[in-house]
């Protein structure tokens, strides 16, 4: 089976868009999980995220 050539991504480009909810439950959840504050920063950038997603106020869906 013959497949078309992947589309070169584009510099800066991010293939997957996390919506607001998404970014502020995954920077909680790692927060959460971190031995310190060095591998919460660590974690959040390997993850495209910043402390500043979980710290915000809670996404709508997030208070029911």
């Amino acid at each position: 089976m013959r497949r078309a050539p992947a589309r070169p991504e584009e510099p800066g480009s991010d293939p997957v868009e996390l919506t607001r909810d998404q970014r502020y439950h995954g920077a909680r959840l790692v927060a959460s999980a971190a031995k310190d504050a060095d591998d919460c920063a660590l974690l959040l950038a390997a993850l495209g995220l910043a402390a500043a997603d979980g710290v915000a106020e809670p996404p709508p869906s997030a208070t029911t």
